[in-house]
């Protein structure tokens, strides 16, 4: 085995032995990872190593569980084996442990992994295992705002308390919530380069004079623009700015490596009691509360999850449209996560 180079060994090839396991499951990460699950193209490297870590915590409950230890050549995963993980989901979704997003990714995972062992047909759908729909049916459609003033969380006191602590983590939750950044998008923002007009975004005239140009930290790396139109936003950005001066700064702290500043991030928010367990808030509540503004601004109205008062169906569309392409959204149902229901007054 210590001839075979895993970038380059023929896995359709090589006998199956349960002692390479190791290798082989590093050999497939390697050859396949980096592969989008159905379209011609790669993937972020988040979901590079998320899809990794995912897998080998697969296996290694399928080995090390205290039910039935399964010790097996990746390639030799089977049905039984795949029932018995959604088992344990099952059993740990009933228990509040497992949410549906966590157990339709898990169900993504696995079906691209069958792929790389030659068993497309291999994972069902998820019904074929858990038979309440309620434990992984994901609901697009919010009853309860989850921005942060309507959950009795001030983010502008938040924001001048954090900034006594760590100046530029503050600046990072200014830019959540006034532009509806992404927790790595903040950390990743560079305020002097990511900036440009109207005209450098391909937008109208008539809108924003200015807009954040953001690629860096996104989902897949997919480009957005986001308007600058506000007094606040305005101010966020001149703050950013001075707490990173640099033409190519961006506000990850200069001593960290980009994981770590992440990581940092969440701590500091941690810290502060900035989770669902203290304060009943997490950083994409401030998501949440841009969307909320955004819509209101086009649409005259608060959202559907805030407000009993509906705008028109035209309206309201349009409204969800800019919302959509502000968060970096590429469906338009995913605003009624944000929103509320899309059922408008006619």
């Amino acid at each position: 085995m210590r001839d075979l180079d895993p970038r380059t060994v023929n896995l359709r090839t090589l006998p199956i032995q349960i002692g390479r396991r190791g290798f082989v499951l590093n050999a497939l990460f390697v050859q396949n990872n980096f592969r989008h699950a159905v379209k011609d193209k790669g993937v972020s490297h988040d979901t590079m190593e998320d899809r990794r870590q995912y897998i080998y915590r697969a296996f290694h409950y399928l080995e090390h569980n205290d039910i039935k230890s399964f010790k097996l050549d990746p390639r030799s995963l089977g049905d039984r084996h795949v029932r018995f993980l959604f088992a344990d989901m099952e059993r740990r979704a009933k228990a509040g442990e497992l949410g549906p997003s966590a157990i339709q990714k898990a169900h993504s995972y696995l079906h691209t992994f069958s792929g790389w062992i030659d068993k497309p047909w291999l994972v069902l759908p998820i019904g074929a295992y858990i038979s309440d729909e309620t434990l992984y049916r994901r609901s697009y459609v919010t009853k309860h705002s989850k921005a942060w003033d309507d959950n009795g969380v001030v983010p502008d006191e938040v924001i001048a308390a954090v900034a006594e602590f760590d100046e530029r983590v503050a600046v990072q939750i200014e830019l959540m919530k006034e532009f509806g950044l992404r927790c790595k998008e903040a950390v990743m923002f560079r305020p002097h380069q990511d900036i440009v007009t109207a005209a450098q975004a391909g937008k109208a005239a008539a809108g924003a004079a200015e807009y954040l140009q953001l690629r860096r930290g996104t989902k897949g790396g997919r480009l957005r623009y986001v308007p600058v139109v506000t007094p606040t936003q305005l101010a966020a950005i001149e703050h950013a700015r001075r707490v990173a001066p640099g033409e190519n700064d961006s506000l990850s702290d200069p001593r960290y490596q980009l994981v770590r500043a992440i990581r940092h991030q969440r701590y500091v928010m941690e810290l502060f009691g900035l989770t669902k367990a203290m304060l009943g808030v997490t950083a994409h509540g401030l998501r949440h509360g841009y969307a909320a503004e955004r819509y209101e601004a086009e649409a005259g109205v608060a959202p559907p999850v805030a407000t009993d008062e509906r705008a028109d169906a035209a309206v309201d569309l349009a409204a969800r449209r800019l919302v959509s392409e502000s968060l970096g959204h590429s469906r338009g149902q995913i605003t009624s996560v944000y929103l509320g229901s899309s059922r408008a007054r006619r």
